[in-house]
């Protein structure tokens, strides 16, 4: 089995860093829930990701990911910090 590596970028397009193999949850309105193991943009698993109300939201590219209507989120907030980090988002094409 391949791993499925979920990208997270600032608004920007700078690398934050990545889900290895997450679980998502795709809600019937559109909106996303990722789950699971995040790693830094050097592979370094994260111990704690700060919550911060002044960044903009994150963008997560899924096209790892197969059978989602969605291949990039927007507006993707961090809802927990400490591993397994959890994300919610938007779907957009």
């Amino acid at each position: 089995m391949t791993d499925v590596k979920v990208n997270i970028y600032t608004p920007t397009a700078q690398h934050v860093g990545y889900f290895l193999n997450p679980e998502i949850e795709a809600f019937p309105d559109g909106d996303y829930e990722i789950v699971g193991r995040f790693f830094d943009d050097v592979g370094e698993a994260v111990g704690k990701m700060e919550f911060n109300p002044e960044v903009l939201p994150y963008i997560a590219d899924l096209s790892d990911v197969k059978g989602l209507p969605h291949k990039k989120l927007v507006k993707v907030y961090l809802q927990r910090g400490r591993q397994p980090i959890r994300m919610t988002g938007t779907g957009s094409n």
